[in-house]
């Protein structure tokens, strides 16, 4: 099983980047098995796939397109709905 994350981030937000980061280590850890997909939300599709979910800021993440996180998120906060989208399947 694979668990696709969708980073939703702007190139102007300061907290994306470190978003990004955090993600990426998690990523790592969980070598493989995790999918990203960053998505510009200054993007005609972007602006559109935040609005279907109800995001207004960003860094916002959607994991298997269930589990929402506005902001900048802990690495254990990922870590744990990570591995409980990894168990359920």
């Amino acid at each position: 099983m694979t668990v696709t994350i969708e980073l939703f981030y702007s190139p102007m937000c300061q907290h994306c980047p470190k978003a990004k980061k955090v993600l990426m280590e998690i990523a790592e850890e969980f070598s493989g098995k995790i999918r990203v997909e960053e998505v510009n939300i200054l993007s005609s599709t972007g602006i559109e796939r935040a609005e279907n979910y109800g995001f207004k800021g960003v860094p916002a993440i959607v994991i298997n397109r269930k589990a929402k996180i506005s902001g900048l998120p802990s690495k254990e906060k990922l870590r744990m709905i990570i591995q409980r989208e990894l168990e359920s399947s």
